[in-house]
This record gives structure tokens, C-alpha cells and sequence, in this order.
């Protein structure tokens, strides 16, 4: 039979289901100037709410350095105060839309006003001067601010930027039928529904793929997914359905992120297009357009980060009425390439543990992501309500708590339809991070079988690693886990309190988990998100993809831009990675060193972030911001050395080198030889990362590594002091400078702060910070010291691009007698399993096609290994 080809010609619609207002939310985002509080005077807005309202956002901003604090209060039209809070500066710092008012219980639809009164320093509002011209309303965008502004109860011209929750509708299910032929030759569909889109032929899923389309920045970007249906048409009349979640597009559910509050947000919108070719050969269309039919689905409730309530019933009583043509979200359509989210592995609880009234407490044995399958069987209107969280509350109950978004955190629902009728049920439109579930069942219903559904990307696993050593296995294996727990659409940095593609997250830990996973398209995608990020100086945002939160330059964070594809290149050797990025790079970091003319970092930066006992570290952002701006500069060198702009690197060099020069003026201590903070004294990233980056000058290095040394041995007793930017390269720096002994005792700590103390409590995945207090039991950044780990203790590194030639040169360390690591490059599978004993040292090791090894042991000439596989007994020679 001859292959069908098809066209990439789109002829389909978007399509959207008319919403009641009053499900909708009020919004004005824009601004173009501040409108200023002073102590003992307000600014407010009025506003009309045409539904009940769950809370309230506003964009506020306050003066660098100046303490401030104020309240918060949302009014009834009679000046009845209905919600109130403080306004402080804390550890997060303010940004676009960081604020929200939730209210307890939702209030009923009218005018409220909400003002910010001032108390200490001042406080501005962001303030568009003339409301924002309206359309017709399209029926599935947010309604426009009907209010006034007001100072002190006086009408001031323009419109406050807010933003007003209210009980969201139910999600939408769209479908159409069609007439098929007898002996269809081929046919597939290509769509996409936003936020998430799952789609249906004759009842039958397109795909096993979850959580689709990947997340975007929406105006920019669309991806959509095609896929072959042939099996599922019938001859005769057929059904295509298009059921859609809210994901980040149509969020909804007050947070600091205000992803709810964002330029793009509509209710769920969806593109459909199914092709098939007849036995005739002719090619017919089925397009969303006129035609097609919108209804409320069973999904009633569907929050960001709260979760989803299922009613089945709702939905075989909801109305069915012509689907809204509507106009596109904005962004490109381009099929996706990075491979999806599916469920890959079922589990079934440890244990599990009966609470008081109808709770019952499971335990899945490890922290994961993915969400709850259970079958109930029991009387129709019946309840369940499922809980998660990644570790149990002092009385044995699962509960989540997150300060950062409205509501209650990780809860779906399920409400049973039919009286004694057995039913399988699972969310479809979010995932969870949790260990333990807590199943409680409201009315008569019985639970009959529960387990976990884990959802992972579908990589390729291409790493294994193994030594003598427990503690430095198990930072390796949990690196992985955690790793692959926040691995959706974007790498997050917990499922569960922000789901945010934080980038320092990626890019301390991009070495690391390449050893494991390959990311060649994940990480592909997600470097086309930072383009579309970047705001018009080519900056990228502290998360990406960003809802506007987060704009503010900080090389310790966005230095994703520039440090991935650099990894990448390295990992994978393919220039078109450099060649796609280089002006993104080229603009990026000439936009950091604009920043920073005297070579030191004078802005805001997150710094070396959650050092032991501190979220912002003590001697403050400017020392790893401005050694980050360092690293960013010479990385840029190295990108553009490979593509051949000589001039262009040697420029980027030389700022290099000022914004070191500027670091030692600035903070070298010549009595002591090290660098130091005067307020706070030595601290570890200070020296750590001026050693890794080459910044220290040659007449005092060994003086700062001397430094280093004597503070572990002395002051911390063998552990690490340092935050999530200078762990990744303390270990290194420590072999580097003489004293791989001392990496070795830093990295195998069993007691805080380390590692190994984790290991130990059963843990099977990474920590947010050193700390007892640590919010996230499922955060990847910490294990970034597993690249040292592959490298030094597993003893294989790649020395050229594309693993043209690596290194062979395990650790000498009598606490570590052997190890075996294995990874598969793009020329094949290297490999080294190595044991040292007083006999001498047995290498067996795998030399993929194309390369070359090298084995570098202590006391002996290098050997050069050739592809194949070579076992080699070599003595031992004291180093």
C-alpha cells in the first residue's frame, strides 16, 4: 500500500465554551506608574464582583532597603472589613502580584473595595492611568475592573492592578461527530487543549500521554502532539471528544506566583484536527469550529494547587450547546518534540492505617509524583476525599500546608453516581508529590482498592552508578529520583508547594542527572522556554517558564541560559545546540555585565540560598551573585570560542577577569590569605567559589585552599557550611587543590549537615535544605555534588565534546575500595568497574566506538584504551 502523506496545513479553529461571568475572574494587570502609601493614609480600589469571591491579588512594591509593613483589608460596600493581613517584607521577596487576600469562605457576588493602608516606610501599588479599553466579551476571558481608585476615600483617576477570584465553572468537554466510510487507509489527529487537553475517539484514548500539551509561555509558544487513530475509527458514525484541564494556561486559585493572574489566562481553550484517507484515497477533515458542541464535564473543580473534584453525575446532567470560535491564545503552534509525561509504574501501599472516623492512611513507601487510583463501590452521592503530603502530622493524619497559594493544598475528590455500581477512579489534570495518602470516605462507600499511579517524562535511563561507599551510592540513586519527580513539562522544583521551573534548580544540577537521563529534548525545550521568557533586554527570569514573577537579573539563577546549552554541548557534542542558543547568550550575559560596570554584583540575588541555619546566606547575595556573573562570562567565551568568534570571547574574557579582579578588592582578607565578609567573617561559598572559577590570583591560591581546609577540619568539623550554589563545587574544589580525602569525609557525613543523615532515615529523596526544618522532601538542587561523585568516585569523566575522549581516573581513598559506573553516550556505552587493593589496582573498562580513554592512576603513565573492552591489573603507587 502506498504511504499516505499528509499536509501540515491547519484548517481548525480554536474553541472555547461560553462562561458565566460570574465563574470568571476580574482583572486588570497593567500598570504605568505606582501610586504611593504613606504612613497613616490608604489607597484603594472598588470593584464589582459578579460572582462569590475566594481572594484577591494586587501588585505591590516597596523601596529597596526600607522597612515597610501595612495592612490589608477587603470591605463590603457598607465598609464591613470581611478579610484582613498584615503587609510586611519577609524572606520572599515582593513581586509582580506576590500578594493575595484569601477569604475564608467565599463571599457572595457584589461591590467591595480592598485597601492597603499604610503603617511604616512606603508602600506603592502598581496603577494603569486610564482603564484599558474593552471589547465584546468573548466568554471565556477575564472581565475587566468596574471600580474606582481611591486615596484616603478620594477618587483618583486610572485603575489599580488586581485581581479578583472567584469559584471557577467546572472544566469543559467539547465533542462533534462524523461519518466514516468503510476502509480507511490511515488517520490521525493533531491537537492541543489548554491548559491540558486529553481527546477521545469513539470513547477510546488518542494516547497514553498525561499532562499534555508541556508548559509554555503561552503567547509565544503552543505545542501540540499528533497521533495515529486509525485503529479507533469505525465505519459508520464516530465521536471525537475533547476533554480539557487548566494546568498553568487557565489556572486558577490565588498564589504568590499569580499564575492565575497572568496575560494569557482564559477559560480552557482547544485545537482539534483529525485527517483521514479513504480507501479511495481522498483525504477528509474533522475540524473544531462551528459546529461543535460545549458542556460542563465531571470535573467540577480544578485548582492549581489544590487539586480536582470529580462528579460524574454533573456531568450526565450538564447541557450540551454550541461550542464559542474563539480567537488563538497568540503563541506558535510547533509539535512537540520533548517526549511527555505518562504513568509509569502503579504501587501498591506499605501500609496502610485506620484513623478515626472513615480515614485510612496509606503508605507508599517513597516520595513521589504522580497521584491516587481507587476503586469504591458504595451509595451514590458518596464522597472521597483524598489527601497528600510527603510526611504525616505529630497525630498520625496526612495534611499539607502551603503558605504560598490559597486553599487547601494536594486534595482531590471523587463523588460516586451510581448506588452499588463498582468504579475505578483517577485525577486527570494534576499531579501530587507525596508519600502518604489519607483516603476519607463522607457517606456510605467502601474503598476496595487504592494505589499510587507515578508519573515520570519518558527518558531514557542512560546512567548507573554503584561504590563501596552507602552514603555516596545513595546521593547518586536519590539525585536521580528526585530529579525525575520534578520532571514535567519543565524541571520544577517540588511538586508540590510551586511546581516552578526554578533555574538555578537545572542548572546546578544539570551535570549531575545527565549522567542518568537523557535530556537532549527535555532540556532542548525547556532552553526554547528561556528564549521565550526573556524580557526586551534579552534577560531571563528567575523562573521559566514565568508568569512575570521573577524578571529581576540574578546571574546565580538565570545562569541557566548560558550554562545548559554549554552542558549539552559537552554531554552530546552537537554544535546546533551552541549555534541555536548563541545569541540568547550573547545578549543575556551583556545584559549582566551592563549590570554590573565595576564588576560587582550590587542587585538583588537569591546567592548561595540555603546555607546550613539560613535561607539567604549571612554574608548577604553580592559574593556568589558576582562570582556567578564571573562563571557566566567565561562559559559565554567558551561557547562562542567553539563557534569560532575569537573576538567576541576574548571580550567576554577580559570582563571575566575585571569582575574577578573586583571580587578580590573587594573581599580578599591578606592577613588571613582568604576571602572573607567583614560583617560575618569566613564563610565557605565566599572561597569555594572564586577557587572553582579560577577568579583566586596565582599567588594566593593555595592560601585560599589552605583556608578552606582548616575551616572544615576546624571550625565545622568535617562538614560543609554552604548553601545550594557552592555545594555543587565544594567537592571538586577540595580534589582539585590537593585534598580528595577531605571531599570524601564532607560528602559522607552522616550526621547534619549532610547527606548521609537522610540516607539513614529512610529517605529516598533529596532534601530542600540542610536544615531539620526543611519544607520539601522531594527538591533535586542539593545533588549537584553527584557529578563529582560519577566523576571522581565512580572515576569516568568526559574530557571531550560528545564523549570523544574521557577519562579513566577513579579516587584513591582506602574508605572507598571499588566502584562500578556505567553511562551510554551518543557514540555508545562506556563503562568502568575498578578495585584497589594492596595487590594493585583491576580495571575492567568500555570503550564506545570512536573514543577514547585515558587511565590516569597515581604513580603511573597514562594509558590510552582504544574502542572494546580491556581488563587491566596495574600496582598500586602511594600518590
Amino acid at each position: 500500500m502506498t504511504p499516505v502523506e499528509w499536509t501540515a496545513q491547519w484548517s481548525a479553529q480554536w474553541i472555547g465554551k461560553r462562561t458565566d461571568p460570574a465563574r470568571r475572574m476580574v482583572l486588570s494587570l497593567a500598570s504605568d506608574h505606582v501610586a504611593w502609601v504613606e504612613p497613616g493614609h490608604w489607597v484603594g480600589q472598588t470593584f464589582t464582583a459578579p460572582g462569590p469571591v475566594t481572594a484577591v491579588g494586587l501588585d505591590l512594591v516597596s523601596e529597596p532597603g526600607v522597612e515597610v509593613r501595612g495592612s490589608l483589608e477587603l470591605c463590603a460596600a457598607d465598609g464591613t472589613v470581611l478579610a484582613g493581613q498584615v503587609v510586611e517584607q519577609g524572606v520572599f521577596r515582593w513581586d509582580r502580584f506576590a500578594h493575595f487576600l484569601e477569604l475564608p469562605e467565599p463571599v457572595a457576588a457584589g461591590e467591595y473595595l480592598l485597601r492597603l493602608r499604610g503603617e511604616q516606610g512606603r508602600i506603592g501599588w502598581h496603577t494603569l492611568s486610564e482603564p484599558a479599553p474593552t471589547g465584546p466579551d468573548d466568554g471565556v476571558s477575564p472581565l475587566p475592573v468596574a471600580g474606582n481608585a481611591l486615596r484616603d476615600g478620594a477618587p483618583e483617576p486610572g485603575v489599580r492592578a488586581i485581581g479578583v477570584e472567584t469559584v471557577p465553572a467546572p472544566n469543559p468537554v467539547f465533542r462533534t461527530t462524523f461519518t466514516v466510510p468503510e476502509g480507511v487507509r490511515a488517520a490521525r489527529i493533531a491537537a492541543v487543549g489548554l491548559g491540558y487537553g486529553e481527546f477521545l475517539v469513539n470513547g477510546r484514548p488518542v494516547t497514553d500521554d498525561v499532562l499534555e500539551p508541556a508548559q509554555t509561555t503561552y503567547d509565544r509558544t503552543i505545542l501540540y502532539r499528533t497521533h495515529d487513530v486509525t485503529p479507533l475509527l469505525l465505519a459508520g458514525e464516530n465521536t471525537l471528544t475533547a476533554e480539557l484541564g487548566r494546568g498553568f494556561h487557565s489556572a486558577r486559585g490565588a498564589n504568590t506566583w499569580a499564575w492565575n493572574f497572568v496575560r494569557w489566562h482564559r477559560e480552557p481553550v482547544a485545537l482539534v484536527q483529525l485527517e483521514y484517507v479513504d480507501g479511495a484515497g481522498e483525504r477528509h477533515v474533522v475540524a473544531s469550529g462551528p459546529g461543535w458542541e460545549a458542556a460542563e464535564s465531571a470535573v467540577t473543580a480544578d485548582l492549581l494547587y489544590t487539586g480536582e473534584t470529580t462528579d460524574p453525575a454533573h456531568a450526565r446532567g450538564a447541557a450540551w450547546e454550541p461550542a464559542l470560535v474563539v480567537a488563538p491564545p497568540g503563541g506558535e503552534l510547533r509539535p512537540a518534540t520533548a517526549p511527555p509525561v505518562r504513568r509509569s509504574e502503579l504501587l501498591t501501599p506499605v501500609s496502610s492505617t485506620a484513623l478515626d472516623g472513615q480515614i485510612v492512611v496509606h503508605d507508599f513507601g517513597e516520595v513521589l509524583a504522580g497521584r491516587i487510583r481507587l476503586t469504591v463501590v458504595g451509595d451514590a452521592g458518596a464522597q472521597l476525599v483524598v489527601r497528600y503530603a510527603e510526611g504525616l502530622q505529630p497525630d498520625g493524619s496526612v495534611r499539607c500546608e502551603n503558605v504560598l497559594a490559597a486553599g487547601e493544598a494536594q486534595v482531590d475528590r471523587f463523588v460516586l453516581a451510581d448506588t452499588g455500581e463498582e468504579v475505578t477512579w483517577e485525577p486527570r489534570f494534576s499531579y501530587k508529590g507525596f508519600r502518604y495518602a489519607g483516603v476519607e470516605v463522607l457517606g456510605r462507600a467502601t474503598v476496595t482498592a487504592v494505589r499510587a499511579v507515578r508519573l515520570e517524562t519518558a527518558v531514557s535511563r542512560v546512567g548507573e552508578f554503584e561504590c563501596a561507599d552507602e552514603v555516596l551510592t545513595w546521593i547518586d540513586a536519590a539525585t536521580a529520583r528526585t530529579f525525575l519527580n520534578n520532571l514535567h513539562g519543565v524541571p520544577t522544583d517540588t511538586p508540590v508547594y510551586e511546581k516552578n521551573g526554578w533555574t538555578a534548580d537545572a542548572h546546578l544540577a544539570t551535570e549531575a542527572v545527565l549522567h542518568h537521563v537523557d535530556l537532549r529534548a527535555s532540556f532542548g525545550k525547556w532552553m526554547d522556554d528561556h528564549v521565550d521568557a526573556r524580557d526586551e533586554h534579552g534577560m531571563v527570569p528567575q523562573i521559566v517558564p514565568t508568569p512575570d514573577w521573577g524578571r529581576a537579573a540574578d546571574p546565580a539563577w538565570s545562569a541557566s541560559m548560558v550554562l545548559i546549552p554549554w552542558y549539552l554541548y559537552r554531554e552530546y557534542g552537537d554544535r546546533a545546540v551552541l549555534e541555536r542558543y548563541a545569541d540568547p547568550i550573547r545578549t543575556y550575559t551583556d545584559r549582566l555585565l551592563d549590570l554590573a560596570p565595576d564588576g560587582l554584583w550590587v542587585h538583588g540575588s537569591w546567592g548561595d540560598w540555603l546555607s546550613p541555619g539560613h535561607m539567604f546566606a549571612p554574608e548577604g547575595p553580592m559574593p556568589t551573585a558576582t562570582m556567578m556573573l564571573r562563571h557566566v562570562a567565561c562559559r559565554a567565551a567558551d561557547v562562542l570560542d567553539e563557534l569560532g568568534e575569537t573576538a567576541d570571547a576574548e571580550r567576554y574574557r577580559a570582563a571575566a577577569e575585571r569582575v574577578a579582579a573586583a571580587y578580590h578588592r573587594r573581599f580578599f582578607d591578606a592577613a588571613s590569605g582568604t576571602y572573607r565578609d567583614p560583617a560575618v567573617g569566613y564563610r565557605q561559598a565566599m572561597n569555594v567559589l572564586p577557587l572553582a572559577f579560577g577568579a583566586v590570583p596565582a599567588e594566593h591560591v593555595a592560601a585560599v585552599a589552605d583556608g578552606l581546609f582548616t575551616d572544615i577540619e576546624h571550625r565545622t568539623k568535617g562538614h560543609l557550611d554552604c548553601g545550594a550554589v557552592a555545594a555543587k563545587h565544594l567537592m571538586p574544589v577540595l580534589a582539585a587543590h590537593g585534598r580528595p580525602d577531605l571531599a570524601v569525609t564532607v560528602a559522607t557525613q552522616r550526621d547534619r549537615p549532610g547527606w548521609g543523615v537522610w540516607r539513614d532515615a529512610g529517605a529516598t529523596t533529596l532534601m530542600e535544605s540542610w536544615d531539620e526544618t526543611a519544607r520539601s522532601h522531594n527538591h533535586y538542587f542539593l545533588g549537584a555534588a553527584a557529578a563529582w561523585i560519577q566523576q571522581a568516585v565512580g572515576g569516568l569523566r568526559a574530557t571531550g565534546p560528545g564523549w570523544a575522549t574521557f577519562d579513566v581516573a577513579p579516587i584513591v581513598d582506602d574508605r572507598i575500595g571499588w566502584a562500578r559506573i556505567a553511562h551510554t553516550t551518543v557514540r555508545g556505552r562506556a563503562a568502568v568497574a575498578w578495585r584497589r587493593s594492596d595487590g594493585g589496582w583491576e580495571l575492567d573498562v568500555e570503550v564506545p566506538e570512536t573514543a577514547v580513554a585515558t587511565v590516569r592512576l597515581p604513580g603511573l603513565a597514562d594509558t590510552a584504551l582504544r574502542p572494546g573492552r580491556h581488563e587491566l591489573r596495574l600496582p598500586a603507587v602511594a600518590p
